[in-house]
This record gives C-alpha cells, structure tokens and sequence, in this order.
C-alpha cells in the first residue's frame, strides 16, 4: 500500500481560501461590496484551479488530480475523508469521470460506515450513473450507517423503483420496523398507480406511522385514489399542519375540501399563518 499522505494531506481548500483572499485584495476596486466578489467566485475558482501553485509543485490543482492514476484515486479519497479532512472538489470531478471506478467505489461504500465518507462516496456513484438497486436496498438494512446516508439510498431507489418494485414490496412486507418499512414504500409511490400491494402498504404506514401527514403525502404522490377514503376520516382529529398535508392529498387524489371544515382559530400555526 501506498503511502497517500503527501497527497491528501495537502489542504486544497485552504489553498483557495488563500488564492481569493489575494484576489479580492488586488482586485477590491472592482466590486462594491464582497458579495459582489461572492457572484464571481465561481469564476475566480476555476482560475485558481487552472493556475499553477508553489504549494504543489508548480502545477495547477486540476492538472495535480488530473495526473493522479486511477489506481490512487480511491485510496486518496479514503484518506482525505479522514479525521477533520475533506475532499477536494477536483478530486470529487476526476472520480466521477472514472465509471472503471464504480465498482471500487460500491465496494467502498459497503465497508464504510463513516458519514462523510459514505456522502461523498455515495455522490460519486450517482454522478456515475449508479449502483444495482440491490446495493441500495442492502445498505438500507444495515444498523451502522445513519439516516442520512439511507435518505441517498432511497432517493436512488426512487429513480429505479418500477424496476424493482416486487423486490420492495416484498422487503418492505417482511420488514418489522416503521422506519424501515417507511424507506422501502417512498420509493414506491413512484411506481404506476394502482398495484393493490403498494396500497395497502400505505395503508398499514397510515395505521402504525405517527408521522401521519408524511404517509399522507405518500399517498398522495401515488395517486391511487382508493386511498382518498382513508384520508377523509383524519381530517376530525389532526392539528392544522396536519390538516394541509392530508387536505393536499385528498386533492391530489381527485377529492376536496372545504378550508373552512374545521374551525382552527387557536391553532398555533393558524395563527402564525394568519398573523394572529
């Protein structure tokens, strides 16, 4: 194993902050206030990365993470997500333009169990197109890794969901805990409408969630308009945030309801709303 020291431990945000501090510096006249220079900071950051740097040999920081074997780049990645490290942006680039990578990566990301390493690793596999769908169903089962991280894996799964739709039903009827079911039924609402088991999943979320107005617009995002039915009777018993998420989705299911249904005049958030 290499030693990558020499190469992560380089603090490539640093050397930013201090190229635009001499910018802004030598070019102050220019803008009337910094977040006029903020606007430009885009523009001054791809300058920097294009120019050479003393800190690094010379070279400029695209052509530093350009020149790096492919063979590194996952150790390197490693490496700069450690302790307080963060990855460079540049780094992050040249590992998304590297799909030989992918499976590097997902193996990576199976054996991590750190938050940030895990985010970014996770970032780059989607910026590569993405994992097996099993990758993300197995992740969303582990007890190591935090709701964060899940929340990507579910939002991945959204994207593939029709594909593997017998697969979550399936996950989700054998899971035994809310949250979890929870992660297998969101990326189901984006299936087509009208499969008998993604409604009674939601229909069951409905009956043991507490986060009622989350299952609700659920629901609504599916669209089966059977679930309108079990919506109505909510309406008698929820406070008024509850009451726009489960009137939301009652109309996305093609159903209404009169604003005025419920007198809510001491409602905290009414009267916040309504400035009272």
């Amino acid at each position: 194993m290499k030693n990558y020291d020499e190469l992560y431990c380089i603090d490539f945000d640093k050397l930013f902050e201090n190229y635009a501090d001499k910018y802004y510096s030598e070019h102050e006249s220019e803008y009337a206030s910094p977040d006029d220079f903020a606007r430009d900071l885009d523009e001054v950051y791809h300058k920097w990365a294009t120019s050479p740097q003393s800190a690094i040999g010379g070279l400029s920081p695209s052509e530093f993470f350009n020149r790096l074997p492919n063979e590194d780049l996952v150790a390197i990645l490693k490496g700069s997500c450690a302790g307080d490290r963060n990855p460079s942006s540049l780094l992050f680039d040249r590992l998304a333009t590297e799909p030989v990578l992918l499976p590097e990566l997902v193996e990576l990301a199976k054996s991590s169990a750190d938050e940030k390493l895990l985010t970014v690793t996770l970032s780059i596999i989607a910026e590569l197109g993405g994992a097996a769908a099993t990758f993300y169903m197995d992740m969303l089962e582990r007890d190591d890794i935090d709701s964060c991280v899940k929340d990507m894996c579910v939002e991945a799964l959204c994207d593939v969901a029709e594909e593997v739709k017998n697969d979550l039903i399936a996950r989700a009827k054998k899971a035994d805990d809310v949250g979890m079911i929870e992660m297998y039924v969101e990326p189901l609402t984006y299936c087509a409408v009208g499969d008998d088991d993604i409604l009674e999943l939601l229909r069951m979320l409905l009956k043991t969630d507490p986060n009622r107005a989350y299952v609700a617009a659920l629901m609504g995002r599916y669209g089966d308009d059977r679930a309108a039915e079990d919506l109505y009777p909510l309406l008698d018993e929820c406070d008024y945030a509850e009451f726009i998420e489960i009137r939301n989705a009652i109309e996305e299911l093609g159903g209404t309801v009169d604003d005025k249904y419920r007198d809510f005049s001491e409602d905290p958030l009414y009267k916040a709303i309504k400035g009272e």
